[in-house]
């Protein structure tokens, strides 16, 4: 009897064991199945892994169908799908390519999308000096508290022109809220389709959300809804960070702004003078179609005071003209005090003047920054040489007259090195 019941038992456990066989190849085939079916949606979706917000699934298959991960293409295909290169300006913004004006706060983003806007609905000229391709139909998104500020600048930009050209082909959405937000796209793609635009201007580009990547998903969602609907999209967006006058290149647009394919980068050249109505600005463009240059831009709005009030005028100038300007700029304010250097001298000296080497001597100057300053004053009538004494060799030298008055004068003077303007009174 006690043999019997070992004998079940050891039968029994033969079949647990059987049974937990069974159980682990039933687990690892359906893992394997698992593992094939991941394959398979990876086809049809892309999964993003974060540490906080676990996965992200974003689909972009077209459908049940796996959507094909690569093309493979001859040389000669590649050229044969090439097409041609068409531009808003020439050298200056292609066609259907995203693009963003980008700078800091108060560096006149607005100001410069509005010119951009009314030039390519006009056929215009974009700050005076870029000609549109031809007269395109245009759409400027802008904030709802705005509308006044935009209406000024529209009128501004007209009255400009002598021709006084009406801007029909520029359309404006104004908008309380953000244009990125999912539940806006549609509202903006009707507008987009309904008045057939061929670019659209936001700005400023406004987000909710302060996280990167979504901020950036935002962004691509954006211009991926502007370009499907037909329409060149271009973003104006603030950096991060308030900036010291200067050029800024295409590094700034790391990371959100990594999508532009072609970037208008604005910044001032100088601080802004409360009340002066004029601003002094850094253009650089540049693009993957190869167009590239550095401009300055002088805009004169004018003050509220003046006759006929505000206005807008626009001069574009030569990025060396202004950079030769400001270093020679530069070279007369040091020459300036050289020079006050070699006048004291000779005040100092009185009616009876001083010999080349006394000069140089009493100045304490080095042969290098001497030799330069006398030619210069010397061919300038700066410095005068004085009627030869009898039996003397020396030829003595003093200012002619009137130079001493003029060197009290520039004794109270305050020196300003700007990039083309003269000293002016403090």
């Amino acid at each position: 009897m006690r043999r019997a019941r070992i004998q079940k038992f050891q039968a029994r456990m033969r079949q647990l064991r059987k049974d937990r066989r069974e159980q682990q190849e039933v687990e690892q085939i359906t893992a394997e199945i698992a593992k094939v079916q991941k394959e398979i949606d990876a086809r049809r979706g892309v999964d993003f892994f974060t540490a906080d917000q676990g996965i992200v699934r974003l689909d972009v298959g077209g459908g049940d169908e796996a959507k094909e991960t690569h093309r493979t293409l001859s040389t000669a295909e590649m050229l044969a799908e090439r097409k041609p290169q068409e531009w808003l300006f020439n050298n200056l913004l292609t066609k259907n390519e995203p693009a963003v004006i980008v700078g800091p706060s108060k560096t006149l983003k607005s100001s410069l999308a509005v010119d951009l806007c009314a030039a390519l609905a006009t056929g215009g000229k974009f700050l005076g000096e870029f000609a549109a391709e031809k007269v395109f139909r245009v759409g400027f998104v802008g904030a709802d508290n705005k509308q006044s500020q935009l209406t000024d600048l529209a009128v501004r930009w007209s009255a400009a022109r002598e021709e006084n050209p009406t801007l029909d082909n520029l359309q404006w959405f104004m908008s309380v809220e953000e244009p990125a937000a999912p539940e806006n796209l549609e509202s903006l793609r009707e507008w987009i389709e309904k008045f057939e635009l061929e670019v659209v201007v936001i700005d400023p580009l406004r987000l909710g959300s302060t996280n990167k990547r979504k901020q950036a998903e935002a962004i691509q969602t954006l211009v991926k809804t502007i370009s499907k609907a037909g329409a060149t999209p271009i973003l104006c967006v603030q950096t991060r960070k308030e900036m010291k006058p200067g050029k800024l290149d295409a590094s700034i647009l790391a990371g959100s702004l990594d999508f532009a394919q072609q970037w208008l980068l604005v910044n001032r050249r100088e601080a802004f003078q409360s009340g002066s109505g004029k601003h002094k600005l850094w253009l650089s463009i540049g693009g993957y179609a190869g167009q590239g240059g550095e401009w300055g831009v002088d805009i004169d709005e004018g003050r509220l005071s003046d006759e006929g009030g505000r206005r807008w005028n626009v001069r574009l100038r030569e990025a060396t003209e202004i950079e030769a300007a400001a270093k020679q700029a530069k070279e007369d304010v040091k020459f300036e005090k050289l020079e006050s250097q070699l006048r004291r001298v000779l005040i100092d000296a009185g009616e009876n003047g001083l010999c080349k080497y006394n000069i140089r001597s009493n100045s304490g100057m080095s042969g290098s920054k001497f030799g330069p300053t006398w030619d210069r004053m010397m061919t300038a009538g700066k410095i005068v040489e004085m009627p030869k004494e009898p039996h003397s060799t020396l030829k003595r030298y003093t200012l002619p007259p009137g130079e001493e008055k003029k060197e009290t004068e520039r004794s109270s003077r305050r020196v300003r090195c700007a990039d083309h303007e003269p000293a002016q009174q403090a």
